[in-house]
């Protein structure tokens, strides 16, 4: 064999649907018997082998659940760069996965799962189809303040601090007022890749975490339909080939019912109601080169206190395109092209008749390319965004009434993955964004590394240190726990900026076939976190002050996945703790700054999984703890009287009675723990299948805080026990 600079790219992908195949293992085997190599598709499903001798190969792609894909090639000494995609074929009987043992660092992703839509059932959701909302509740870190309302929070992060991608384009709200529901349920998504701190500088203008959801593309040869009907929702899918073999469409409508329903068999009505509708075409030319669009709408109204006529109501329209190929020739070995729009506006009002209101519009154009010099992977790419930002707090917040901001961010990122040795992968890089003198730009340096200390893919230590910056901020006075209502603006005072820097070291390891463990531990610094100006006085007319603090924490992670039975094991352990100084607490508490942990704070968390599939029976048991959050107490209660406009009649009135409260959430809310199951039986009927779905949430009724209201002395529970039943109905 003599060596070439031939280089064999390509993209494995699934035949029935052209998604691709992330992690596949690949082998090139010479047929001469000499040393083979190995490697590992990367997100996008690519591949490269470089500087191939010339030769006979054997060309060998295995992924589990699919059949073994090979064939041979041919290296002649005139050959030029060959493009070889693979298009893999589901198999009927599930295939035993194989690792290469040299196919490590490839991607190294600190901070990341990646999720697939087969495992959201692990969850119960009270629907025909599984969840990712009730599934990513169930990761060590994340925190839901609640069953309803929307609003995650991520390794200490407020939820304005998440960044949620569709295909590449935002989303703002993806999370639907009824907690267990959002936009992605299981039949529409490929995966997700979920970063809960450390992710590299392709992603920026979040200081948190970061959702990249990739959706399924409809399939390009079978039409098939489902439709199912639960208590809680509704909804219809259907895909269908529009040329086939070349392109596709796909389309999801979903709709509550729990505002009906409830009404029937729970002791209160439930005044929550959510839609949405969702719509994409995907086209490929066979070649490499693949295109999809699609268009989102979606909308929530509701109440959070059912005893309140206080009321929010949110909606989104999303709509992007996305181009992504390979060529044979060109030094790039992967191009991507992202265009989206998206829109999210959100409303607040009450009997006291103010409606506060907030919109936010996002254009952004982007290009994603990858290239490898040498053994090193270069990936770099542009963007360009332009927002539009309105909102109007009705007195809410002082001096912050009703304002427009307008502006235009544009930048860049690089990454190189450099392998050291066999062993060891780093990953420096860097993200630009200038503002256009609009607001400082910011450069964000962020570094990742990986070792395997035995050369194995399944045993990794790896840590991540970067700095992440925000522009702008989603306002929530979260001392009202019964709110969801989120104002986007630049921060008033345009010197500062958000900002948290991440350090995080983990360790997985696999035991066996059959049990994994992973562990990470994390910190994070954080500056210029608006917070409400604090008084003695449960009062929400304030100015805006500024939060430090830091996060520190480790999650810990156990999955047994032995044959037919699955089970998993979560804990998270976190401290989130802010110092914020302001003008008055010299006088009110004798110190000029004061620390707390603010009401997102969960310093422990459970989350238990276990469950087992029987031919077309299975069953899901979820059971989850969290200890308490921090919340503010109440001292006592007095009456005032206003001389504002004239003297008043303090001989014949009361004055308006008022709150007093204590140093800001010095006290602690109930644990919270809850027990879901469901089973389901799949019933095939020639052309048709039917699956019916029995199951409950909150299993042993246990009575958890939702919040408590300091104004009438009053707490508010989330759901109580719901048992439910599902049917789905759909083409076989």
């Amino acid at each position: 064999m003599q060596a070439q600079d031939i280089v064999i790219r390509g993209i494995v992908s699934d035949y029935q649907t052209g998604v691709v195949l992330d992690m596949a293992n690949i082998t090139l085997q010479p047929l001469s018997g000499n040393d083979g190599s190995g490697t590992t598709t990367n997100g996008n499903g690519l591949y490269q082998f470089n500087n191939v001798a010339t030769g006979d190969y054997v060309f060998m792609v295995r992924y589990i659940g699919y059949d073994l894909h090979l064939d041979t090639l041919s290296i002649g000494r005139n050959s030029q760069n060959i493009l070889n995609h693979v298009q893999m074929r589901r198999s009927s009987e599930e295939l035993e996965e194989v690792t290469v043992s040299d196919a490590g660092g490839d991607d190294i992703n600190p901070g990341q799962v990646t999720i697939r839509p087969e495992t959201f059932g692990r969850a119960p959701t009270p629907a025909g189809s599984a969840d990712l909302a009730s599934f990513i509740q169930t990761q060590p870190g994340v925190v839901a303040t609640g069953d309803r309302g929307g609003q995650l929070f991520v390794r200490g992060g407020t939820p304005s601090e998440n960044m949620v991608l569709m295909d590449g384009t935002m989303i703002y709200q993806p999370f639907h007022i009824v907690g267990f529901f959002s936009v992605f349920p299981e039949d529409v998504v490929s995966k997700v890749d979920f970063y809960a701190g450390g992710f590299g500088p392709r992603y920026s203008g979040r200081t948190s975490s970061v959702m990249d959801v990739r959706l399924k593309n409809g399939n390009l040869y079978n039409r098939n339909w489902s439709a199912s009907l639960s208590p809680f929702v509704s909804d219809f899918y259907f895909e269908s080939p529009v040329r086939e073999g070349k392109s596709s469409v796909m389309a999801s409508l979903r709709g509550s019912l729990i505002e009906g329903s409830s009404e029937i068999y729970l002791p209160e009505e439930q005044p929550m109601r959510f839609n949405s509708q969702l719509l994409k075409y995907y086209s490929s030319s066979g070649d490499g080169l693949s295109c999809s669009a699609l268009i989102m709408r979606t909308y929530d109204r509701g109440r959070l206190d059912f005893d309140s006529e206080d009321y929010f109501k949110w909606s989104n329209l999303v709509s992007g395109g996305r181009c992504a190929g390979v060529s044979a020739e060109s030094m790039v070995s992967f191009g991507e092209f992202n265009f989206g729009l998206s829109h999210f506006s959100n409303e607040a009002g009450g009997n006291k008749g103010s409606v506060r209101n907030s919109e936010i519009f996002k254009s952004h154009l982007d290009m994603n390319l990858t290239m490898y010099v040498g053994e090193s992977r270069l990936d770099y790419g542009l963007f360009t965004n332009y927002r539009t930002l309105t909102y109007d707090m009705s007195n809410l917040f002082v001096s912050l009434d009703e304002k427009e901001d307008t502006f235009l961010s544009t930048g860049g990122y690089t990454k190189v993955s450099i392998p050291v040795g066999e062993k060891f992968s780093v990953e420096p890089g860097v993200s630009f964004t200038s503002y256009l003198n609009r607001i400082p730009s910011s450069l964000e340096p962020r570094i990742q590394f990986s070792w395997q200390p035995r050369g194995k893919v399944d045993e990794e230590i790896h840590g991540a240190l970067g700095i992440y910056r925000q522009p702008f901020v989603g306002l929530t006075d979260y001392r009202d726990a019964g709110s969801s209502f989120t104002a986007w603006m630049l921060l008033p005072d345009t010197g500062r900026r958000m900002e948290a820097r991440h350090a995080l070291l983990g360790w997985r390891q696999q035991l066996g076939r059959f049990l994994g463990i992973s562990v990470e531990g994390y910190y994070k610094k954080i500056k210029n976190t608006p917070v409400a100006t604090w008084s003695t006085v449960a009062q929400f007319s304030t100015d805006l002050a500024y939060a430090d603090g830091t996060v520190r924490g480790v999650d810990a992670r156990f999955n047994l996945n032995y044959r037919n039975f699955y089970m998993g094991l979560g804990y998270g352990y976190s401290i989130t703790e802010y110092t914020t100084a302001q003008d008055h607490f010299g006088i009110w508490f004798g110190e000029p700054f004061q620390r707390y942990n603010p009401p997102h704070d969960r310093r422990h968390q459970v989350n238990a999984q276990a469950g087992f599939d029987i031919g077309k029976f299975s069953t899901n048991v979820s059971w989850m703890y969290g200890s308490g959050f921090p919340f503010t107490r109440p001292m006592g209660f007095d009456s005032y009287f206003s001389f504002e406009t004239r003297p008043p009649d303090v001989t014949g009135g009361y004055g308006e009675p008022r709150v007093l409260l204590d140093k800001p959430f010095q006290g602690q809310m109930p644990d919270f723990h809850r027990l879901d199951i469901s089973a389901e039986q799949t019933f095939n009927m020639g052309s048709t299948k039917v699956k019916v779905q029995i199951g409950a949430i909150n299993t042993y009724n246990w009575e958890n805080l939702f919040y408590f209201d300091v104004f009438n002395q009053r707490g508010i529970n989330q759901l109580p026990l719901m048992p439910y039943l599902s049917i789905k109905v759909g083409s076989n």
